[in-house]
């Protein structure tokens, strides 16, 4: 099992700490969030890991270099995937670069604008269900992609947040932006949709929108993976960092 952070975002809402630093260097109760993933990855067994670079690219390799060597790492390898027009796409392009590393091993894949729950990636490792998107009961608070659920827990659809109806909050699963995808589904499923999928529309778009076409096509290739409100946060804000830091405190 291998992991790929995707870390090349700027972080433009939280631009007075990410001036000098990538978003995902934002420290939460004095640790920084890429810190906080890459050691429950080392918790949870992974061998190697590749994060996705962009904003301060830079920045991030010196801390990752300074801050992890390999009795930290327990022999986890940590390779790099630069996207050098970052600041011109999404990412689904930052995920269609990793392509040759998904071909490779079952995957986590997991944004690093995340605090979670140290246990959370060594629980979805154990999982016997090869493909699996993070996702929590929906709350006021949560903002973003949401999902329905049948009742085998297979996911029907991605609802978009612009596409969000306000009467139908309570079906909605908040994605909590931490997926488990096996080689096969990736080879035969996802890599080539995504590369369809931008070559017709472009890069500047969000990798869920091919999970949504996928789940629209089968909702057996993919199962949502719940777990409780109060054990991850996403952070996007100067508002978020504060509640992140409260909850994780």
């Amino acid at each position: 099992m291998q992991a790929i952070i995707l870390a090349a975002g700027t972080g433009s809402r939280l631009k007075e700490y990410t001036e000098k630093v990538p978003k995902c260097m934002v420290p939460v109760n004095g640790t920084p969030m890429i810190e906080r993933a890459i050691d429950s990855l080392v918790d949870a067994g992974i061998k190697t890991l590749y994060i996705g670079l962009g904003y301060k690219s830079d920045v991030l390799k010196d801390f990752i270099h300074d801050n992890f060597d390999n009795a930290r790492l327990k022999g986890m390898k940590i390779g790099f995937i630069e996207n050098p027009v970052y600041d011109r796409t999404n990412n689904i392009y930052s995920l269609y670069l990793a392509k040759d590393v998904f071909e490779q091993d079952d995957t986590i894949l997991l944004e690093s604008d995340l605090v979670f729950d140290r246990k959370l990636i060594s629980d979805l490792v154990a999982s016997k269900e090869p493909n699996l998107a993070v996702v929590s009961k929906y709350e006021d608070w949560m903002d973003g992609t949401c999902t329905i659920l049948d009742k085998s827990s297979n996911i029907l659809d991605f609802i978009s947040k612009n596409a969000q109806n306000p009467n139908d909050t309570d079906k909605y699963y908040k994605t909590v932006n931490i997926y488990k995808f096996s080689k096969y589904f990736t080879n035969s499923y996802y890599l080539p949709f995504l590369k369809t999928y931008m070559d017709a529309f472009g890069k500047n778009n969000y990798y869920e929108t091919c999970l949504k076409f996928l789940a629209l096509t089968d909702p057996t290739l993919l199962k949502g993976y719940k777990v409780d409100a109060d054990t991850w946060y996403e952070i996007d804000n100067p508002d978020d960092l504060k509640a992140a830091e409260e909850r994780f405190k």
